[in-house]
């Protein structure tokens, strides 16, 4: 090869490198070049061709041509082979940093229903411009300083200063109470941790004797009751009676007709209205005995100041919706003091008399509301003395009791509390 032609071969060398080069560099393809999409923009904010166009921050495509229209600025964009863009994808325009380039932002969707097809047509979102920007600056700088000035002219008034400084002196004050009154709280509690043991220790004495209490009066319903043996022994005495007055009567009335002698028509005639009598009153037991209703109720009580406890067990039999009578003992396995009273019943308002605490004596009780319950007995008539109790019911059946004995001698008065439970 002569000098003309090396040197013919290396010019098209460079010629064609050179074509390469510029190719490359301007990103133009011989092959597929993807698909067309156009947005449509109401501002472009300095948009133009050639910029990037990015899918959740990936590049994605180029904007090949920027076109004004009556009621748009359209943005062609060329996505590049292979991208799928969803439908409903939001298009927005952005840009690198304060001063850098703009490109075209696609955020996809949440809910993928389809993708884009070559010249679908888009519609963006306008970006905000520097004017707005501007103009939403100055909006909050005025809404500042309308805000300053009147900070300034509430703090610049004195009322309002001697007020503020008032304020901070008191809550330097209520801070320096609050720790005294701490430290207070901590002496205290400090000094009472004895009594609190010893409190502890006397609900739970309390408690022992309770459950001793119910065993005793279950032991005792036992015995009265023989497991619902007794009432049921007592309905049937009654009904036989029953039925023997009446199969009497009925014997006295078909010999009533028979008989002509007059003493012994006169014995049948007497022996048909006992048969009836005793009917009648058999009648009534056995309504009397269906209204029977019995409650058993035991209590255990503390005297805290002698370090005292009480138990007490009732039994209140109601023969009818307004006479009841109460069977009980006070003060088991001490002095074991006997009640035996009889009473009438009312709807605020029931009173009772009887056998009070081995005594004889009267009772009143008082509902007042609810929950609350006052009763105030005055037995021993040789040395009369008064019995104070309240009882409040904190669940079904639980009553929290409180009782002041002898309420009317100072010297002899002694205050209870405690628990009762009803069943």
């Amino acid at each position: 090869m002569n000098t003309e032609a090396k040197v013919g071969a290396i010019t098209l060398a460079g010629l064609a490198l050179l074509v390469g080069m510029i190719i490359y560099l301007s990103g133009m393809s011989f092959s597929d070049k993807g698909y067309p999409v156009q947005a449509m923009f109401g501002q472009v904010s300095g948009l133009k061709p050639g910029n990037l166009v990015r899918y959740a921050g990936v590049e994605v495509g180029k904007v090949a041509d920027v076109r004004v229209l009556p009621e748009a600025v359209v943005a062609d964009i060329m996505l590049n082979p292979g991208v799928k863009v969803p439908i409903g994808s939001k298009f927005t325009i952005g840009s690198d940093g304060l001063l850098g380039e703009k490109f075209i932002n696609i955020v996809p969707p949440r809910d993928v229903k389809g993708f884009l097809v070559p010249n679908d047509k888009v519609y963006g979102e306008n970006p905000q411009g520097m004017d707005e920007l501007m103009v939403s600056a100055n909006q909050v700088l005025d809404e500042v300083k309308t805000l300053v000035k009147a900070l300034n002219d509430i703090i610049g008034d004195e009322k309002v200063r001697a007020a503020l400084k008032a304020t901070a002196l008191n809550t330097r004050d209520i801070t320096d109470n609050l720790n005294r009154l701490t430290a207070t709280l901590a002496t205290l509690a400090d000094a009472s941790h004895g009594d609190l043991t010893s409190m502890v220790s006397n609900l739970k004495d309390m408690s022992v004797s309770l459950k001793a209490t119910a065993g005793r009066v279950d032991t005792m319903l036992a015995d009265v009751d023989n497991n619902g043996q007794t009432a049921q022994n007592l309905r049937e005495t009654i009904a036989a009676l029953r039925q023997t007055s009446s199969r009497v009567e009925k014997m006295a009335t078909a010999l009533e007709g028979v008989v002509t002698d007059p003493e012994t028509s006169k014995n049948l005639k007497e022996t048909l209205k006992n048969a009836r009598d005793a009917s009648a009153k058999a009648n009534q037991m056995l309504n009397k005995v269906a209204n029977i209703k019995t409650e058993a109720s035991i209590e255990a009580l503390y005297d805290p100041d002698n370090h005292k406890y009480q138990s007490n067990a009732n039994i209140t039999i109601n023969t009818s919706p307004s006479d009841f009578a109460v069977i009980g003992v006070n003060d088991i396995g001490e002095d074991d003091k006997v009640n035996l009273q009889l009473g009438k019943s009312g709807p605020v308002v029931s009173q009772r008399v009887g056998i009070i605490d081995n005594k004889v004596g009267i009772g009143v009780d008082a509902k007042l509301g609810k929950e609350l319950r006052m009763s105030l007995d005055a037995y021993d008539p040789n040395d009369v003395r008064v019995k104070l109790r309240t009882q409040y019911q904190v669940a079904p059946d639980t009553f929290l009791v409180g009782q002041t004995d002898s309420l009317n001698k100072q010297d002899e008065k002694t205050s209870y509390w405690g628990i009762r439970r009803s069943f």
